[in-house]
């Protein structure tokens, strides 16, 4: 019995089913932050909004209309020094969140806003925007792909398969597992087929516990 599943009492033929498909993305998500250290908060606030200003000149000469920053925050900046912390100052900081839909500006948008002050990237993904879609189409190979290795198993027993009595969904993140430093994906049921890939291709699993009936 496959360790996933959750079914306690489980009658008839009990199967697991998943699909795995691969997308291109087709927007870009950055994230990254302005902040200035200063001895003083107000130094610390001045130098922070000017660099800011800096980098909204930058965004709306090249046309960037999907960003939201955050307001503007404070906190104290400390070292480890000769056994005991010490105040270097204060340090405030912006954070701003950009939407990309067009991929191959990427790595020109990074590089402008890192010239026009912003001094740490903190996330750049890949996406798409068609997640809702690809999530059902994917749930539903998983259950055509638990039906059909049902079927073989009971040919292979001498029965016929009866309806369904219970489909229980199983979050495909919870199936990664990790040998070393390679992060193993999920071996799909579906008979899709075998071809390279895309390495930044954004993976869109379905996994599901099925439960039919037994015909004689």
């Amino acid at each position: 019995m496959n360790n996933t599943q959750a079914i306690k009492n489980p009658l008839g033929v009990t199967v697991f089913g998943s699909a795995v498909l691969r997308v291109e993305p087709d927007i870009a998500s950055l994230r990254f932050t302005v902040s200035r250290l200063e001895k003083q908060p107000k130094d610390a606030f001045a130098a922070t909004q000017k660099a800011v200003q800096k980098v909204r000149d930058y965004l709306n000469k090249a046309d960037i209309d999907e960003v939201g920053s955050s307001r503007i925050t404070l906190s104290q900046s400390f070292r480890y020094i000769g056994g005991e912390d010490k105040l270097l100052g204060y340090k405030a900081e912006v954070g701003f969140h950009l939407l990309l839909t067009d991929l191959v500006r990427t790595e020109e948008i990074l590089v402008g806003v890192v010239d026009a002050g912003v001094n740490k990237i903190d996330a750049v993904d890949f996406q798409t925007t068609h997640l809702k879609e690809l999530r059902a189409k994917a749930r539903h190979r998983a259950v055509v792909a638990a039906r059909e290795k049902a079927k073989i198993y009971c040919e292979a027993a001498g029965m016929k398969l009866g309806a369904v009595l219970h489909i229980e969904d199983v979050n495909p993140e919870q199936l990664r597992g990790r040998e070393g430093h390679i992060v193993r994906e999920i071996s799909p049921d579906d008979d899709g087929p075998i071809k390279a890939f895309d390495p930044g291709s954004i993976v869109v699993g379905g996994a599901v516990m099925v439960a039919f009936a037994l015909a004689a």
